[in-house]
């Protein structure tokens, strides 16, 4: 029996609280002793003084702080900040500059103690620098020291203060540390050391919660833990003895051979000492079973390892398919024989349909998504319980899909349900099947016997998705090019998949499927139409802007999202008051109203894009400044012009060559005269057409019926795309087509033309050295 367990009794006790004022916290523990004033590591850098944020400056200010609060207490010299600051390429008077970044943090760091001393200081100390502050007030430091009291007490056989010690330590985590910085590197260093550490903490807690009897607080914490790190053997060996408690002992060793398949492919090693004594307890039993713990208010499946479909005597055993020889033909796949399904019995604590649990606060919060999430969350269980539908995730890139699927599955983790995923990539090289190829390897990781009668079955029809079991290598030799050869490869990865889920119900996630290739599309229509009460779910996601010209088009996306039976959630931006939600969350800072109002009209709501213009800002407190959020709300930042760019770039040429032009027409423009600027070179109308049809054009509902951008970072993109010369060039065709146009068609659009003069002026080009903040305006009409 391991050690852990020697002598130790197990009580049923579980800790589900929140503070008073409606935080959530780990397992009973809050976060007490937070000082009046300190600096915060985790997530963004803070100063943080009476609640408020102090001004540290942009980021490379907030580096140097960084860079001195990794050495604590040392000094660094001043010709080593310089270099990691600016990574070789140091401005023209590097050292002046460091020392007016010092004076700035000097300042900053002082704001914060009118009423108490200053609380930290960067101290000049030959040959550097050097940041004094007390370590209490630092909260990585509050961090640490709960870590080393937790450790200490499970080690002394005081497991309840060591959960409650490591419980209070993981509630200091809100965030990655230094989340903004680790593209330096000391910083990065310290950012992987941390995240050690609370993988340790982790471990520590849970090893503390087993030996007092919180098996399923275990199993909930350890479950997304395993999964992001399969390596660490201790967190596998807790997890396993968690499950083995709760009465699961099948997905407890069936996790242990995951593991140990993992470790011999990824490193070519056996399990450790500690994990084999785990795994040899199990199988002999040598752990205190008890029944598994009723929590309130928590769903706990009960029968994850019995099958759903009552056995038929009727039925004879099949025997394997034989594998077809090099030249023969392949067989068909013999059909599975039809069991009717009977639902699984279910153990729940709540009457009613069921639905996903709470969110253990891990994760963060997911701001303006609950009902998308419930409404997902019903979709995924239903199909599981033989619903056979497909589940859409629709919306424009970065508007959160990702991150709702992803919040999805920690909720279905903490049932105990297994999710795979595959990233859909588009371009030169990508096999066919890559997503499900990715799919597929999880599987035969997570579910080695399943695959093992897979591959005896089907042989080389699975060769397109299976690994050589020789040589490591996938096998893309012997491929018929013939469509039933497509056919039989298809039926036997559905045969495979349905098989699986019948053993023990199963969610595919799908990312990007506008990326996916023409044999996984044809894969998953051929899988959709054989969902019939199968415990399968599948989840895609996809930007609607690229599959509603599919849709049009009649393509294979389309086909999949069209589909009666296909269930759809679509996400939009997030209201002004959801986006002020969610920049509280991101800065820890109030911001005004008017502030909220232009990062909600910049952004339109977008999660993605919002985050990217807050990083532009720089430190979190300059948010309460009109003039530094408009000042930085000018430019579009890198990341969301690069996004911009990969969408414009899916785009045909002549579409493209018509949106430029456009770009350079102000806020509202007409048909006519784009066909005039351009000439009879390019049909105008089907550009157009194509352009609207994918989200990026919308025309107006009444006369004159004027064109305009749906985004204006999208004309903006593409406005900076132009030379000064080509954008002289336009403007001369503007002004040569409108001359030639007769006076009384000038009076008929007059309304267009003053809502285009009345339109802000805002552009930021490449070209121009000094931009304001969005496209010059040429007006569509003369003055």
């Amino acid at each position: 029996m391991s050690d852990l367990f020697k002598g130790v009794t197990l009580e049923r006790a579980i800790d589900r609280k929140a503070t008073a004022d409606g935080r959530p916290r780990v397992d009973g523990a809050v976060e007490t002793g937070v000082p009046a004033w300190e600096l915060r590591v985790f997530g963004s850098l803070t100063a943080l003084h009476a609640g408020r944020s102090l001004p540290l400056g942009p980021l490379r200010h907030r580096a140097l702080l960084g860079l001195l609060l990794v050495r604590m207490g040392n000094v660094v010299a001043a010709g080593q900040l310089v270099d990691e600051l600016w990574s070789g390429r140091p401005p023209r008077r590097p050292i002046a500059t460091l020392q007016t970044y010092v004076s700035h943090l000097r300042r900053a760091l002082a704001s914060g103690g009118e009423q108490g001393g200053v609380r930290a200081r960067v101290r000049h100390s030959s040959p550097g620098y050097v940041l004094e502050i007390d370590p209490e007030l630092v909260d990585v430091h509050r961090f640490e020291t709960l870590v080393d009291r937790g450790r200490q007490d499970l080690a002394e056989r005081r497991f309840h203060s060591a959960r409650d010690e490591l419980s209070q330590a993981l509630a200091l985590w809100r965030g990655d540390p230094y989340l903004e910085l680790t593209s330096y590197g000391p910083i990065a260093d310290e950012n992987e050391r941390l995240e050690q550490l609370r993988l340790t903490a982790v471990e520590t807690r849970a090893g503390a919660c087993l030996a007092i009897g919180e098996a399923d607080s275990v199993v909930t914490t350890l479950y997304p833990e395993v999964q992001r790190n399969p390596t660490r053997e201790r967190c596998v060996g807790h997890l396993m003895s968690g499950l083995y408690l709760l009465g699961r002992q099948a997905e407890s060793l069936r996790l242990y051979e995951q593991t140990r398949r993992h470790l011999a492919d990824e490193l070519g090693v056996d399990p450790g000492a500690e994990l084999q004594g785990v795994h040899a307890d199990i199988l002999h039993q040598r752990l205190p079973l008890t029944e598994p713990p009723v929590s309130g208010g928590s769903c706990v499946i009960t029968d994850r390892g019995a099958d759903l479909y009552e056995p038929t005597p009727e039925a004879a055993p099949r025997p394997a398919a034989a594998t077809p020889g090099p030249d023969e033909p392949p067989t068909a796949v013999p059909e599975r024989p039809f069991r009717p399904r009977q639902p699984a019995a279910r153990t729940h604590h709540t009457t009613g349909a069921r639905r996903l649990p709470r969110s253990s606060g891990t994760r963060g919060v997911l701001v303006g998504r609950d009902r998308e999430l419930a409404v997902l969350g019903d979709h995924v269980l239903d199909a599981l319980d033989g619903g056979s539908h497909l589940t859409a995730v629709l919306g424009e890139t970065g508007v959160g899909k990702t991150e709702l699927v992803e919040e999805l599955a920690v909720r279905l983790h903490e049932l105990l349900q297994e999710v795979v995923w595959g990233r859909c990539t588009s371009g030169e090289g990508v096999p066919a099947y890559w997503v499900w190829a990715q799919v597929f390897r999880q599987l035969a990781v997570s579910r080695p016997e399943g695959f093992r009668k897979a591959e005896a079955r089907f042989g080389s029809l699975l060769a397109p998705l299976m690994l050589d079991p020789e040589s490591g290598r996938r096998s893309l030799s012997g491929e018929d090019p013939s469509a039933r050869a497509r056919f039989l490869t298809q039926d036997a990865m559905c045969e495979t998949l349905l098989s699986l889920a019948a053993e023990d119900p199963l969610v595919v996630v799908l990312e990007d499927l506008d990326q996916a290739d023409e044999s996984s599309l044809e894969l998953l229509a051929l899988l959709r139409t054989r969902l019939h009460c199968e415990p399968l779910s599948v989840v895609v996601t996809a930007d609607d802007t690229g599959a509603a010209a599919d849709l049009m088009g009649g393509g294979a996306v389309a086909e999949a999202l069209g589909d009666s039976r296909t269930r759809s959630v679509r996400l939009t931006g997030l209201s002004r008051r959801e986006t002020g939600d969610l920049v509280s969350a991101q800065t820890l800072v109030e911001v005004p109203d008017e502030v909220l109002r232009l990062l909600h009209e910049r952004s339109r709501g977008n999660p993605y894009v919002l985050h990217q213009f807050i990083a532009g800002v720089g430190d979190p407190g300059l948010l309460c400044d009109r003039a530094v959020v408009e000042n930085a709300l000018a430019d579009i930042p890198v990341g969301v012009r690069q996004a911009v760019g990969r969408r414009l770039a899916a785009l045909p040429g002549p579409v493209l060559d018509v949106l430029r032009c456009c770009s350079a027409l102000g806020g509202a423009f007409e048909l006519a005269l784009v066909r005039e600027v351009l000439g009879g070179t390019t049909d105008v109308e089907a550009a157009i057409e194509a352009a609207t049809r994918r989200g990026l054009l919308r025309r107006a509902a009444q006369p004159p019926f004027l064109l305009s951008f749906r985004d204006a970072l999208v004309q903006e993109v593409l406005l900076g795309e132009l030379s000064g010369s080509d954008r002289a060039r336009l403007r001369e065709s503007v002004v040569r087509a409108l001359a030639q146009r007769p006076a009384a068609l000038h009076g008929e659009y007059e309304p267009g033309r003053d809502r285009a003069r009345r339109a802000p002026r805002r552009h930021s080009t490449a070209g121009d050295a000094k931009g304001a903040r969005g496209p010059t305006s040429v007006p569509p009409h003369p003055a």
